[in-house]
């Protein structure tokens, strides 16, 4: 966090004024520039991630109606973002391209939207780069910024909040309506793209009172905000109104569980402390990658932690020192901090303890805030009531170059713990090497493949929100994929490294040997049921048989509470399909007239890739190495089973 540049005593004149703008417009330019370079190395290089496949699934596998789209994601209502994910894919499928070019875009648009904004508030001056330079160069935005679940969220809601304050200004200063209008628009946008943006008619409202109204209570000041401007307070309140109802109505599974505890001070200390302050300075350096994810927590350690908290409170010290009506511009950060820690502690923390606060995915727009606000603590807003002006001569603010270097360590130091965030972030390919190696099987084969539904890798989506990650959902606009509960001879599924292979079954259970000597279990007419060696529960069972058919014919089977019809051919072949949740033996009947059905050979077990079954006997190698099992032992579980 550095200060604003010098404020001169008096105005330049427009002959001076004029090519002071033309240097500072040019300098914030290249800021941007250089800003967005450096965010594309860092969007093109990553790929999608958990989030990004569940909205996928939900809009492939649900449908296009609107109350797909806006249906509650963790308490998120995006509708606007599950329909772009959905376009996306459609467009140009598992291509990461496309999104990464619309983060861009949007960053783009963000950039652009804060210089406007700061164009708007205080004019072309040299004070503005210092703000320009902390938002654009803070790590506290980097993580919602290249990750597209995150970043269609977090940048429209900065887009709606720049420009729609820049309108809200404007419309201060001329009480003109169209430009109250223009502001609700913007931020009506940025609502169907992201909830919290509904936060920003709270920016409008402190920007307001704190520097266009006039009064020393609260209350005068209040009636000064709105005297002459209830119809554009009108048009505010309708909108948001409207939102809150609806949000209400559809957005309020706010907790994936139910709570474990609230801890308030924990939470605090992480969001606070550990992660906001440090990366005011350019921190926090040194993360903590998450175990087996592509995400990292700030982790400055508490030396650099209280240092930067230090070197924040004299600064604020300095600035309110010679500053008049400057400590106002807090309120603007203050605001969003403190909604974010309740946020996080009500629905993150309380589920999975404190140390989520130092994901800066929650406190993303606080880059943005803090900019904003550090600008209006150090510089007088054009047209302003009241705002901050200079009370006396300050040995840093109003010394352009100590503010210049200090403000060049800030970014020097942020582009390192981007670059290392970076480093962890594209290390984790799993998922697109994933994609990279199942697409092509898909586009190539010719025919329908009869795969098992099994859900993906956890590297491409976590169970957290069963059954978006199964693979029927994730997968859902590939055709070529035949997802069946009962099949013949082929039956494949998808493994951890992207092939299309053979199901095995593991044999959990096992049918008792027939009492035919030649045929085992003859089954003719009527249904004969089969005892395995013991019961199955908790459901996912397969269930392959061998058999040898003398014609082909139909065939009815049953596992439990689950009954399969389907078909038999003549010869040696193999049927698979999907038991019920829980059974002690099979049923087979309905062969036609004359059919005779001869089978020894039941396997009963969860479905596995066939390459994943070399690992499980290998496992089930040791185990016996360890643990060394008698005849014995197999007659006690085979009378346990009976």
């Amino acid at each position: 966090m550095t200060a604003a540049s010098t404020e001169p005593t008096t105005e330049p004149t427009a002959e001076r004024r004029r090519p002071r703008e033309t240097w500072v417009l040019a300098a914030a330019l290249a800021l941007i520039v250089v800003h967005l370079a450096y965010r594309a190395w860092a969007t093109y290089g990553g790929w999608l991630h958990i989030d990004d496949f569940n909205f996928i699934s939900r809009m492939f596998h649900d449908g296009l109606a609107p109350s797909v789209a806006a249906r509650s994601y963790y308490g998120h209502v995006m509708p606007a973002a599950m329909y772009l994910s959905w376009l996306n894919q459609s467009v140009s499928p598992w291509n990461f391209l496309l999104p990464a070019t619309e983060m861009v875009v949007l960053q783009a648009l963000c950039d652009l939207g804060m210089l406007y904004l700061l164009r708007t508030l205080f004019g072309l001056r040299p004070g503005i780069l210092p703000p320009l330079a902390l938002f654009l160069a803070s790590v506290i935005s980097l993580e919602a910024s290249i990750w597209w679940a995150a970043a269609v969220n977090l940048l429209p809601l900065q887009i709606a909040l720049f420009f729609g304050l820049a309108a809200h200004v404007v419309y201060l200063r001329t009480g003109q309506l169209r430009h109250a209008v223009a502001a609700n628009l913007w931020i009506a946008v940025g609502i169907a793209f992201n909830e919290k943006t509904a936060l920003v008619y709270g920016v409008l409202g402190i920007v307001t009172l704190c520097y266009f109204a006039t009064g020393r209570s609260p209350v005068a000041r209040v009636r000064s905000a709105i005297r002459g401007r209830l119809s554009a307070l009108a048009i505010y309140i309708a909108t948001g109104a409207a939102y809150v109802a609806v949000y209400l109505l559809v957005g309020r599974d706010f907790r994936a569980s139910a709570p474990v505890s609230y801890p308030v001070l924990g939470t605090l200390d992480k969001m606070v402390r550990e992660a906001y302050v440090p990366a005011l300075l350019g921190g926090p350096v040194r993360w903590w990658r998450v175990p087996e994810q592509p995400f990292s927590f700030a982790q400055p350690g508490d030396a650099v932690a209280y240092l930067a908290l230090a070197l924040v409170l004299v600064l604020l010290w300095e600035i309110r020192k010679h500053r008049r009506r400057s400590l106002r511009g807090l309120w603007v950060p203050g605001y969003f901090l403190l909604i974010d820690v309740a946020l996080v502690l009500l629905t993150r923390a309380s589920v999975s303890g404190p140390l989520v606060g130092l994901d800066y995915r929650f406190q993303g727009e606080l880059a943005a805030a803090t900019a904003i606000g550090l600008a209006c603590m150090t510089m007088p807003i054009i047209g302003a009531t009241e705002s901050s002006e200079r009370r006396s001569e300050s040995e840093f603010l109003d010394h352009p170059r100590r503010v210049a270097v200090a403000t060049a360590g800030v970014v020097a130091l942020s582009a390192v713990s981007t670059w290392t965030y970076m480093s962890y972030w594209h290390d984790d390919t799993r998922g697109e090497q994933w994609f990279d190696a199942l697409v092509p099987q898909l586009r190539s084969s010719t025919t329908p493949i009869p795969v098992v539904d099994a859900i993906v890798p956890y590297f491409v989506t976590n169970g957290v929100r069963y059954p978006e990650n199964l693979q029927s959902r994730v997968l859902s606009g590939e055709t070529t994929l035949a997802y069946t509960r009962v099949a013949t001879d082929r039956l494949d599924m998808i493994d951890d490294e992207g092939q299309i292979v053979p199901v095995a079954i593991p044999p959990t259970r096992e049918a008792r040997k027939g009492p035919d000597g030649k045929c085992g279990w003859k089954v003719q007419e009527g249904s004969v049921t089969i005892p395995l060696n013991g019961p199955v529960a908790y459901g996912g069972w397969w269930v392959r048989i061998g058999y040898l058919g003398s014609a082909d014919s139909p065939v009815r089977v049953v596992a439990g509470n689950v009954t399969r019809d389907t078909t038999v051919k003549a010869g040696v072949h193999a049927l698979y399909f999907e038991g019920g949740p829980q059974f002690r033996s099979i049923t087979i009947g309905g062969l036609g007239s004359g059919v005779t059905l001869c089978t020894n050979d039941i396997t009963v077990g969860r479905a596995v890739p066939s390459t994943e079954l070399e690992k499980l006997i290998q496992q089930d190698l040791r185990n016996e190495a360890l643990n060394p099992r008698t005849d014995q032992d197999d007659d006690e579980n085979d009378e346990q089973g009976d």
